[in-house]
């Protein structure tokens, strides 16, 4: 809560009791009755939900100075979601009604609390969006540039991203396959955007990466903006229709039968006609 003034910020972790969690342990399961609210401290952790088909979401990440479970705490309402440590995470564990009597002493730190709920109710909405439109790329391409804006750290390659994603937590971050996140990130690359660590992504050049975030398809349609990378092809135009074939006229058939007339030669003049014999020999004209 680096949005808290600094006495309230002292009075909220004075409020709680130290709970750690090691890497893989679980926070808070999905539909549990417990209503109390964690500060992380230090770590890190990412937020789940359940699908109806068996399968789990990643929905979220959240570091040292956010706030976990404050949704049940406020409306004492199951959990919505499951919060699972990647790191080694020390949180300041809150009863729900310590938790709501320090927000009703302090309408300061309420307005913080009100603010960090909106605007995770915003991010999940920009997040929909986001991750049902545009190609492969431009949805990892968004997906990364939300991350750096909320978890960078600065090295000499450019701005790691500090939590550990796989191809699989990207793939659920952007809503795409994991062999999309593959081809996805070689585009990236390949366009100067990021590097490629273990479980890590740097982004090398902000302004390359935000730049393809906002179009509607990959690679991008303006050469001078990244140079190097082809243009985008087009959809193919649709096939002008043939005019219908006209069907052929049906071929005369040879006349058969005792009074057809015989076929004429292919070549050359019909031969001469003989005059008929009689059995017996030629006849004679004077008889």
């Amino acid at each position: 809560m680096a949005n808290l003034a600094a006495d309230d910020r002292e009075t909220l972790i004075g409020l709680g009791r130290v709970v750690t969690y090691g890497v893989g342990e679980t926070l808070i399961r999905e539909g549990g009755p417990e209503t109390t609210a964690l500060l992380i401290t230090s770590g890190c952790v990412k937020v789940f939900g359940g699908a109806e088909d068996g399968a789990t979401v990643l929905l979220a990440l959240r570091v040292h100075g956010e706030i976990v479970g404050e949704i049940s705490a406020l409306d004492g309402q199951p959990r919505s979601a499951t919060v699972v440590a990647v790191r080694l995470t020390a949180t300041r564990v809150l009863t729900s009604a310590a938790f709501r009597s320090f927000l009703r002493e302090s309408p300061a730190a309420a307005e913080v609390v009100q603010r960090s709920v909106a605007g995770k109710l915003r991010g999940a909405t920009r997040h929909r969006i986001d991750s049902s439109s545009g190609t492969a790329t431009v949805r990892l391409a968004r997906t990364l540039d939300n991350l750096v804006r909320s978890y960078a750290r600065t090295v000499p390659e450019g701005l790691r991203i500090d939590v550990p994603l796989s191809h699989a937590d990207l793939a659920a971050l952007a809503g795409i396959s994991d062999a999309s996140v593959q081809r996805a990130l070689r585009s990236l690359r390949a366009a100067g955007a990021v590097a490629t660590k273990y479980r890590g992504v740097i982004v090398r050049e902000p302004g390359i990466l935000r730049a393809i975030a906002g179009q509607s398809g990959w690679p991008a349609s303006d050469e001078n903006l990244l140079p190097g990378i082809p243009t985008p092809r087009g959809p193919r135009p649709p096939r002008p229709k043939q005019p219908p074939l006209r069907p052929r006229p049906p071929r005369a058939e040879p006349a058969t039968g005792p009074y057809s007339a015989p076929p004429l030669a292919a070549h050359g003049p019909a031969p001469a006609q003989t005059a008929p014999r009689d059995e017996d020999g030629p006849l004679s004209e004077t008889g």
